[in-house]
């Protein structure tokens, strides 16, 4: 029964010591947390700044001669209260988020956060039981007297496996943690779609660009094979008529293309209704601008944000990574022009 006695001795003195230490200047945290679970809002106030100091305390009068049966008491309430709270909280269908260990192991409390709380209470109050003589020189003294009747062969493999075990916790507490993370993409994914914009798609590819059919803002079907190659280098850019920085690059390229004449073919593909562009983008958008059904152009071709834009060389081939963004556009603009070493 010794072994048992010292090792829930020293599971509760070092959950509560973790507790108290993670909870140290995080009273707001733990004010929270406690008027989560009920506690009037005056006394959480009061009490938040004082609990990871009790915490600690008790932790450290386990520890001590003469002090010993007082922490397992004190233990025994404080886990017993805890334990009880949790409890009717769960029993009135809510979850507050659990603030034991502060932030890095908050999450909102289910049966078993419950059951672990039942298991310290049971552990802390297991001393207070029998600990009469066993705590009158502290837990450290009673831990040492168990080490040595057991032996160096019997205490290396229970650290062993209490390595084992701190590892498949670990692992554990890991694969939550991915699997929460793959939850919040998944449904970061599912808002970009409901807002139209494809969470990922293909980078952009190399070789011939791919080849599309689109119609012009007045409604005249075109070709990729009319608006590329043949002969011309030309800047693919992609905007919308909802996108504002694609105003901006617009102007720009136009201020820029009037000081450089004599430059690449400009081929522009927006999305939107024809009417919103001709509102929005105006005599911006020149004979070569294209419209697309929805974003299927920019899917051929890698796009996830606009203003964006591709080098297409005089073969009908992607020249050139993708550039996003009104600087990097500019500076493809102007190191695709012709001649330009």
């Amino acid at each position: 029964m010794g072994i048992l006695f010292v090792a829930c001795g020293i599971t509760v003195v070092l959950v509560l010591a973790l507790a108290g230490l993670s909870k140290l200047g995080r009273a707001a945290d733990t004010a929270g947390a406690m008027q989560a679970f009920g506690v009037p809002p005056r006394l959480a106030q009061r009490a938040a700044p004082a609990l990871p100091v009790a915490e600690l305390c008790i932790a450290a009068c386990l520890l001590i001669p003469g002090l010993a049966r007082c922490g397992a008491l004190a233990a025994t309430v404080l886990l017993g209260t805890l334990t009880a709270l949790v409890t009717l909280a769960l029993l009135q269908d809510r979850h507050p988020s659990c603030n034991c260990f502060g932030r890095a192991g908050a999450a909102p409390v289910g049966w078993g956060v419950a059951l672990r709380s039942l298991l310290l209470t049971l552990c802390a109050g297991y001393l207070v039981a029998l600990g009469d003589a066993r705590l009158e020189h502290g837990l450290l003294i009673e831990a040492g007297r168990v080490a040595a009747a057991l032996g160096t062969a019997v205490l290396a493999a229970l650290a062993l496996a209490c390595v084992v075990m701190l590892q498949g916790w670990l692992s554990l507490k890991l694969v939550r943690q991915q699997g929460r993370l793959l939850l919040k993409i998944d449904n970061l994914e599912h808002r970009l779609a409901a807002a139209g914009i494809p969470a990922s798609e293909p980078m952009a590819p190399r070789g011939p660009a791919p080849a599309f059919e689109a119609v012009t803002l007045s409604g005249s079907p075109v070709s990729s094979a009319t608006l590329l190659g043949g002969g011309t280098p030309a800047l693919l850019l992609f905007v919308s008529a909802d996108c504002a920085p694609c105003k901006d690059v617009l102007t720009a390229l136009a201020a820029w293309r009037a000081a450089h004449p004599g430059g690449e073919r400009l081929v522009i593909v927006t999305s939107g209704a024809a009417e919103a562009n001709r509102d929005k983008l105006g005599d911006l958008l020149d004979g070569d601008a294209v419209l697309q059904r929805e974003r299927e152009i920019n899917a051929l071709f890698g796009v996830m944000a606009t203003p964006s834009a591709l080098r297409i060389d005089a073969g009908g081939a992607i020249a050139a990574p993708m550039a996003v963004g009104r600087e990097r556009i500019l500076a493809l603009a102007a190191g695709a022009r012709p001649g330009k070493k």
